[in-house]
């Protein structure tokens, strides 16, 4: 009949092979999905901690390598000649017209409508001739005004919104830092550094808002860092010295600071406010054979003049204002 045995001798075929020994194959296989899972779910758990554990490691590695970097300047030693006497600050005829003083050392700039993209200028009174000082700025309020049209808001706004650099230059030269090709050199907040109108992308970290930022430049000649700056943040390291260029060797050099969208605080004491890891006096301790004051120019009568001009377009306004300028 259809369900007797096949004859004996005759090969059986798979599709007559007993059911019960398919069904015994696959019973060990069920039995090894459950280890199969659990051995790939420990694996799974196991290699976010070996990642965890390699940061770690890589972290320590750089804490080791930051801790036995060696300071690249030295202690300052005592110096017994006489320290300057001069009130540091900044003279008008050193900033810009858009720079307020309001006390304190701290200093901003008008940002009512179209002045929020003028870039403000100020260089102190004192300079360095000699010597290693520092002065020291932090940025006490970060500010964003509302545009002046719709017709501004669809134009491209200046980046970055809020600026600022610091640094030293000539005295005479222009009072916003970097519009000089010889004369300016300086660290802006974005962590590059300039000479002139040349820009080193990432000679320095960034620093922001809050943050005391020490800006230090090397004049002595005995030093291995001799005509370089530097610049620290909340009293550490983010800077290798920087060479100054050449153009500015042996000439007074000016702190100066520029910036927009913010209001930033310039202290020139004789220490810094946050220890650096080796001993430094500020601008304001600085011995008066190395430092030069200039000059206070008064206007005539004691007042100054303003003028303001208005012209049309395309009616030789450029050229009456080189005239009246020379």
């Amino acid at each position: 009949g259809c369900c007797s045995a096949p004859p004996i001798g005759q090969r059986v075929s798979p599709a007559m092979a007993p059911k019960k020994k398919v069904l015994a194959a696959k019973e060990p296989e069920a039995a090894a999905e459950p280890e199969k899972r659990k051995a790939e779910e420990e694996s799974t758990e196991e290699a976010p901690k070996k990642v965890a554990k390699t940061e770690v490691a890589k972290t320590e590695v750089k804490e080791e390598e930051k801790a036995g970097t060696p300071e690249a300047e030295k202690d300052a030693t005592l110096d017994k000649r006489p320290a300057t006497k001069e009130a540091i600050g900044f003279s008008p005829q050193d900033t810009t017209l858009n720079v307020i003083p309001m006390g304190g050392g701290v200093i901003m700039a008008l940002t009512e409508g179209g002045m929020q993209y003028l870039v403000a200028g100020a260089r102190s009174n004192v300079g360095m001739k000699a010597g290693r000082y520092m002065f020291e700025v932090r940025i006490v309020e970060a500010l964003s005004p509302t545009e002046a049209s719709t017709a501004a808001l669809r134009s491209r706004v200046a980046a970055p919104r809020q600026l600022l650099k610091v640094g030293f230059s000539t005295a005479g030269s222009p009072l916003v830092l970097g519009e000089s090709e010889d004369a300016h050199v300086c660290f802006d907040a974005e962590g590059n550094f300039c000479a002139g109108r040349k820009k080193k992308l990432g000679g320095a970290q960034k620093f922001t808002r809050d943050q005391v930022v020490g800006v230090l430049l090397n004049l002595d000649p005995s030093s291995p860092n001799a005509n370089t700056l530097s610049l620290f943040r909340d009293g550490e390291r983010i800077s290798e010295p920087q060479p100054i260029p050449e153009s500015l060797h042996g000439k007074t050099l000016f702190p100066h600071v520029s910036f927009r969208n913010i209001s930033v605080q310039v202290t020139f004491g004789s220490q810094p406010t946050r220890a650096l890891p080796f001993k430094c006096r500020g601008l304001g301790g600085a011995a008066q054979a190395d430092v030069v004051a200039t000059k206070k120019v008064e206007p005539n009568g004691g007042k100054c003049e303003v003028v303001v001009p208005v012209a049309f377009p395309d009616e030789g306004t450029f050229d009456w204002l080189d005239a009246f300028l020379a």
